[in-house]
């Protein structure tokens, strides 16, 4: 495979809620010991055992806003450090989606792994505590302008109210928008999108995060902020609610805090990112980074969610992905158990032929 020179400038980007899926991670897990020690770090700071969380729960309970968000900081920030401190791949510049931020953060130097973890426990522990007081969800709307849908919107939302909310909370993309709000009046926006030609995903997250039903909640979480030892950015970060660049520790917890009931500029903060050479998503989910290709067809753009990912990224950069012990065992039972198989359906084979 021909690849182009080696890239001057790389983005990297992290998926935040709703990425998550059972079993993320897990054959990377599998194969690498720099990875299973940040999952018995998270396990034993966070009181919570990632490996039956990640591994063998339930969709639903990975669902919930507390497991959600830091189990999708764990995979993503532990994938990260794989890249960084295996085999020296490191970015020039990073974004987050959302609760991605927090691995953009810890990737870009600004806070440490627990510390991370800890705010993000009681970031959703306070997001989960306002969908249960204010009930609401997200959709995604696809195929739609802004304006169009704002105008949907503006029918249903009433802004001095918290019982009727339909605000656009997400600018994934051109026509990628998402819609935050009461139950009620996410029904007859959904219904009025698709009867304007449009299309409406249900999002897999359990409130309606990023609107106002979560300032309470976002001044809960402001409290913590002088719990972490913030530290100036050793490579920028764009952020979620202004689209802007920013490197210092003040401006990464105002953008922490304000992030909560503020609206994601993904798309704005996108362009930031155009002159990168290559841009990698890393977590448990490749949306974002797909969603990118379609935009930029030419542009080198990868996802790291799994082995075979990794070995094409690592080979992108003029290396080799190096097997450790873990995934020689590995390789080892996987040809013990074709053996097992072939060897019992020659049995069985034999049988017959004996039967006659």
């Amino acid at each position: 495979m021909e690849f182009k020179k080696t890239p001057r400038k790389i983005g990297m980007i992290f998926p935040g809620q709703g990425s998550q899926i059972l079993g993320m991670g897990k054959d990377i897990y599998d194969r690498e010991r720099t990875v299973q020690e940040y999952f018995e770090q998270a396990s034993s700071c966070a009181d919570q055992n990632f490996v039956r969380l990640c591994f063998a729960s339930s969709e639903n309970e990975l669902r919930e806003t507390v497991n959600a968000q830091t189990s999708i900081f764990l995979v993503s920030a532990s994938l990260q450090a794989l890249l960084k401190d295996k085999y020296g791949i490191v970015p020039d510049v990073v974004g987050g989606h959302s609760s991605g931020e927090y691995a953009a953060i810890f990737a870009a130097g600004g806070m440490n792994f627990v510390d991370a973890l800890y705010l993000l426990k009681k970031r959703s522990m306070f997001m989960e505590e306002a969908t249960l007081q204010y009930p609401g969800s997200m959709i995604a709307v696809i195929g739609m302008t802004h304006d169009a849908l704002s105008t949907i919107c503006q029918k249903y939302d009433e802004p001095t109210d918290i019982q009727r909310v339909a605000e656009i909370v997400n600018y994934n993309a051109p026509e990628q928008l998402v819609v935050s709000g009461t139950h009620a009046e996410l029904d007859c926006v959904a219904n009025d999108v698709r009867a304007a030609g449009g299309k409406v995903i249900p999002l897999n997250v359990a409130g309606a995060f990023h609107s106002r039903l979560m300032q309470e909640a976002e001044k809960l979480f402001a409290m913590y902020m002088v719990k972490v030892d913030f530290k100036d950015l050793t490579v920028p970060l764009v952020n979620n609610i202004e689209g802007r660049i920013v490197t210092t520790n003040q401006e990464i917890k105002e953008s922490l805090v304000k992030q909560m009931s503020s609206h994601v500029l993904w798309w704005p903060s996108m362009q930031h990112f155009k002159d990168c050479d290559v841009i990698i998503e890393v977590g448990p989910s490749s949306k974002l980074s797909k969603a990118l290709k379609r935009a930029w067809p030419d542009k080198e753009i990868y996802s790291f969610t799994n082995q075979a990912e990794l070995e094409m990224i690592v080979e992108r950069f003029g290396k080799q992905v190096e097997k450790t012990e873990l995934a020689i065992d590995l390789e080892v039972e996987k040809q013990d158990k074709i053996e097992a198989k072939e060897a019992k359906e020659q049995e069985v084979k034999e049988q017959q032929e004996l039967a006659g």
